[in-house]
């Protein structure tokens, strides 16, 4: 102890860890929580993962130190973010129980697998009941939670290998995971870049009506990317996005009616979805649409009128509202009467 003090004293972040350590238990010196309290923070400030752990339990169960436990979740954070395996066990914890931070269980799903794999013995038990807790979208819903975490650097260090990794492993479980997977493979983050894996994971998922797969199939035929270009196979996959409500896959439609590139011309059809798109959100779509009518004959107004009765539209509403610009959520606020 005599040893410990000075450099403790001096900056040394273990040494100050240690003499928190032997306040708390009493070894060598009088129990003192306060001081412990002291010496994990001193540590603490400096980085140090385990004393940022340990002092966010004192925290949690008010030793030495008034209980606060969304200060604890604020300690626990830090020593997670380092690796410390109890830290993300306790996140789990405190995410299960909501105990300074509103209680979800998919979350907390998450911080016990990434405990299990750092090593915590505890948390094992932990995914194996939230496992069963969570049925059978659990699982995935919380390999997906890690994967997001790695890849925005949210509470994890930002990792495109990790991601990729935790994305790999809900993959043969739901389609959100192989299109995650798949755009990694398309930019080469995380993964070497890889279209023919890409597409693969896109088509695997695309069997299950999931949209992005969907878009993600077309944009990889369009753009000739893990196979020769082939728009007009581009122009059926993107109408099967549609039809599920990406707007993404509406103005790449737009786009492919306006210049006739695996469907015909047709700018009354390339209209309306850029309609379509505009209603989603898009708001690049009223900007197109308004240079579009510039391009359009009587004829294709004409066309595109009937094409919006038929459908229950207003044709001039649907007009007014593409060219208001003083107004951009026109459009989205536009219904079928």
């Amino acid at each position: 102890m005599s040893k410990l003090q000075p450099k403790a004293q001096e900056g040394d972040a273990v040494a100050q860890f240690n003499l928190g350590k032997a306040y708390e238990d009493g070894n060598g010196v009088s129990k003192n929580d306060e001081l412990a309290v002291k010496w994990y923070r001193k540590a603490a400030d400096q980085g140090n993962a385990v004393a940022q752990s340990r002092l966010g339990i004192m925290y949690r169960i008010g030793q030495g130190v008034n209980r606060d436990k969304e200060e604890s979740v604020r300690w626990y954070h830090k020593a997670a973010k380092q690796g410390n395996s109890q830290a993300m066990f306790n996140l789990g914890v405190s995410y299960y129980n909501g105990e300074g931070v509103p209680s979800d269980p998919n979350i907390a799903y998450a911080w016990f697998l990434l405990a299990q794999e750092a090593g915590n013995p505890a948390a094992h038990d932990a995914v194996k009941r939230s496992a069963a807790e969570g049925g059978r979208l659990g699982t995935p819903d919380a390999l997906l939670q890690v994967a997001g975490m790695y890849e925005k650097g949210d509470g994890l260090p930002q990792s495109d290998t990790e991601a990729a990794k935790w994305y790999r492993k809900a993959a043969d479980l739901v389609p959100q995971a192989r299109v995650k997977l798949a755009s990694m493979f398309i930019e080469g983050r995380g993964v070497p870049r890889d279209y023919g894996q890409a597409m693969t994971l896109c088509q695997s998922a695309a069997k299950q009506n999931y949209w992005p797969a969907q878009f993600c199939v077309g944009y990889l035929y369009q753009h000739g990317l893990g196979s020769g270009a082939n728009p007009k196979e581009a122009a059926k996959w993107y109408q099967q996005a549609s039809n599920g409500g990406s707007r993404e896959a509406m103005m790449a439609l737009a786009e492919m009616y306006t210049k006739g590139e695996g469907v015909s011309v047709n700018r009354p059809e390339a209209y309306y979805y850029l309609f379509l798109a505009r209603r989603r959100g898009e708001p690049d779509a009223q900007t197109q649409a308004q240079t579009l009518w510039k391009e359009m004959n009587k004829d294709d107004i004409k066309h595109l009128e009937k094409k919006l009765r038929d459908l229950r539209y207003d044709p001039n509403k649907v007009f007014n509202a593409m060219q208001d610009r003083t107004t951009p959520d026109a459009a989205e606020r536009l219904g079928q009467p």
